[in-house]
């Protein structure tokens, strides 16, 4: 009976071992798995970010261009006011108006179609 005993008590401890191992790979795969999803979501996040930072920087940028067009027609509007310039006044109002009805989102995506490209660069 000793012998079953001793011999049932190896296989106890082979079994242990063997759970103990399986149990090890797994924590190791899913250590290596959790690494992956972390450096999966850092990509992510640094993706979001540019993509962020390109709208910003596009939405600066071309605000900027209508507030200096706009700024210059206003200026003209009231020159052609005060010297009774028909012609100027009409072609600032003309001006305003184009820019008011031009809606700056028309052209957001062509420009992050060409953002993408790797070649595409930005003349300022």
């Amino acid at each position: 009976m000793a012998t079953f005993a001793a011999s049932a008590g190896g296989y106890a401890a082979m079994e242990i071992i063997q759970a103990a191992v399986e149990y090890l790979k797994e924590h190791e795969a899913e250590k290596t798995q959790r690494e992956y999803i972390r450096a999966k979501r850092d990509v992510l996040v640094t993706v979001l970010n540019n993509e962020k930072d390109c709208l910003l920087d596009y939405f600066e940028h071309r605000f900027a261009e209508r507030r200096s067009a706009l700024e210059e027609f206003y200026a003209l509007m009231h020159t052609a006011t005060e010297s009774g310039d028909t012609t100027q006044l009409q072609a600032s109002l003309a001006g305003i108006l184009g820019i008011i009805q031009d809606n700056p989102l028309d052209d957001l995506a062509e420009f992050q179609e060409k953002w993408r490209n790797p070649e595409f660069t930005i003349e300022l």
